[in-house]
């Protein structure tokens, strides 16, 4: 049997690192990690058609806009197609509120990275190696980004994973932008499953690519 291939992509204010718990539990997998280099890491931004899209939060809005197809199947792991709230995504979180957190991190990226981390779940967060303009370049594609079409066209299966006290992604947020897709649920669950819950995430994912053709 061919070895599938997983690329990880990782969300707002973290790196490739991110996905190491749940990546090590997949040694059967060819894994490709994406790099947005918000830290110290250079970016890196692969394409490798055919693969199975892991994405974690803005990580996987930003694979449906960059990531070429296409692909095996894609994981949404508390993540969303589109972040802010519209007439016809009452779910999404107010524009003003992450307007707000442009508008500050402007002036204090740090401290915004830091209460953004702490708000997901990072226990006293390292901020002092970001890279403001690459963060804050993404911040603000975040707040406009609507992936919400290119879901709708990817033509392959997808899978969404979320957690019911995700304090970023309400599990309201999950259930209506993943309505026409499967979504399982960790109960219990933050922001940061592939960190609190890996060997979940990893089973979910040898599960999921189990059911491909």
């Amino acid at each position: 049997m061919t070895m599938r291939t997983l690329v990880f992509v990782h969300g707002w204010g973290f790196d490739a690192q991110f996905w190491q718990p749940v990546a090590e539990r997949l040694p059967d997998f060819a894994r490709v990690f994406v790099e947005f280099g918000f830290h110290t890491a250079a970016p890196y931004h692969p394409k490798v058609p055919g693969a199975i899209v892991v994405g974690h939060s803005m990580g996987f809005p930003w694979a449906l806009a960059n990531v070429p197809r296409p692909w095996a199947g894609a994981i949404a792991i508390n993540a969303f197609p589109r972040f802010t709230r519209s007439p016809d995504f009452v779910a999404g979180v107010a524009p003003r509120m992450v307007e707000r957190m442009v508008a500050r991190f402007a002036d204090e990226p740090a401290a915004v990275t830091k209460d953004f981390l702490e708000r997901c779940g990072v226990d006293e967060p390292q901020v002092d190696d970001i890279k403001p303009a690459i963060l804050g370049e993404a911040l603000s594609w975040l707040a406009n980004c609507d992936e919400r079409q290119s879901l709708s066209a990817l033509g392959c299966p997808v899978l969404a994973l979320a957690g019911t006290r995700d304090a970023i992604v309400p599990e309201s947020m999950s259930r209506d932008a993943f309505a026409a897709w499967p979504l399982v649920l960790a109960e219990g669950a933050g922001h940061l499953l592939p960190r609190s819950h890996p060997e979940w995430v990893a089973s979910q994912i040898r599960l999921f690519s189990a059911s491909l053709k």
